[in-house]
Order: structure tokens, then sequence, then C-alpha cells
């Protein structure tokens, strides 16, 4: 079993190119999808609500846990800390190209491509994303660890093929204090509902408490930041 030393950080993405998530992005989500990667190797091919992985089996991150053995524990890890960001939509397109129908066989017959449904299908599909200088999260976590998972992630977000949340450069630093879930009267992450002390703003809202955030066994009513 690995040994971690745990310590606050803050780390720090500087983009290239806006991303495509909501604002909450939060980056033990990240790594999850990057300790996958060395534990499994690339991934070929998706399965939608499916998981290489047992509901009953989690995999560990370099991240301090709070309310351990408890079904509500979670990672002492923030959730994204935007630098005046900005919203946008824009839109990514399938569709055949019909200059090339000619190099299609058609068995001798008369062709025709559908575009109305099937393989070929035509999208014009709306894409919302963030752009932002940059990006950080706050945690208390195993810095070395932490930098080595991050070596290989150029892109956040999602449509990454597409080129969004391109990140031009990884930071991460030791941090004098933990801002994991507090800054102060600030809620940096979503926490249980119960744990809500008296006079701090928050909102109250379902969504996952830890990685991954899809699975329905992971959602629950939360603290959520302003």
């Amino acid at each position: 079993m690995m040994t971690y030393n745990f310590e606050p950080l803050r780390v720090r993405a500087r983009l290239r190119t806006g991303a495509v998530c909501d604002k909450f992005m939060p980056l033990d989500g990240i790594l999850l999808y990057q300790v996958h990667r060395w534990h499994y190797g690339a991934q070929v091919s998706t399965i939608p609500g499916g998981s290489v992985i047992s509901e009953n089996r989690t995999m560990s991150l370099p991240f301090k846990c709070a309310n351990v053995g408890r079904h509500d524990w979670y990672y002492l890890c923030s959730w994204a800390q935007w630098s005046h960001e900005a919203e946008g939509k824009d839109y990514w397109n399938k569709r055949f190209d019909n200059a090339f129908a000619s190099l299609i066989d058609f068995g001798g017959r008369r062709g025709n491509v559908i575009i109305g449904s099937g393989d070929y299908k035509a999208y014009h599909m709306p894409v919302f994303y963030r752009v932002s200088e940059m990006v950080e999260w706050y945690c208390v976590g195993d810095k070395a660890a932490v930098e080595a998972l991050l070596s290989t992630v150029t892109n956040i977000g999602k449509k990454t093929a597409q080129g969004w949340g391109r990140v031009a450069l990884w930071e991460v630093e030791k941090w004098a204090e933990d801002w994991s879930v507090w800054n102060g009267g600030r809620l940096m992450r979503g926490i249980p509902a119960k744990e809500a002390q008296p006079g701090m703003p928050y909102n109250i809202g379902v969504y996952g408490i830890r990685p991954s955030y899809w699975r329905r066994s992971n959602q629950m009513p939360l603290m959520m930041p302003l």
C-alpha cells in the first residue's frame, strides 16, 4: 500500500482554450481518470453509465479523506476556482460531404446517402464552454503523486478530442492553509447537507460527493458553493 505525505496544496491549470464543463469541475474526478489509465491502460471505448471497476471498489487517490468509513466520505479537494471566467456557446457538426459521394460503391445501382438518420445522420449540436486564463483547486494531498498524475493531462473537461480544455501548464505548490473545504466563510466544494454551519452562505443541491460524479450511488443532497 502506498504511503502518502499529505499537506495543503494549490493546483493551478493555465489554459490555452475554453473548457467544456460545469463550473465545479472537481480535480479528484480528473485524477481518478488518470489513475484508471495507470492501472488499466488507455481508454479505447466507453459504455454509458458503465465502469471498468465495480461500485464496491474504489481507486486510491493522493488526497486526504473526510468522513472515513461513512457512505458520505469525500476527498479534501476543492472544486474549480475560476479566474475572471466568461461563458460561451459554440457548435460541433457532423455531416456527410456530398463532394465525395462519387467515391461510394453502390453496387451498380443508384444510391443515396441518408443523413436524416442512421450512421450518416447530420448533427449540429451546441457546446457550452467556460473561458478563463487559469483555474485553481485547493487540496490536502501528496505533492509528488499529484504532479505525477497531472504530468500527462493535456486537456480537461469534455470534447477534448475537438481541442477544448487544452492545458498550457500545470502548477502544484505547497499552500500555507487548508482551503480544500472552507476558505474563511466561503464554501469551496460540496459537502453533506448535515454539515451546514450557521450563518454560512450556500445552496442545497443534488450532486456527487466524490468521483465518479456520474454514479448515482455517489450523488446525494449537498451544501453547494454559491
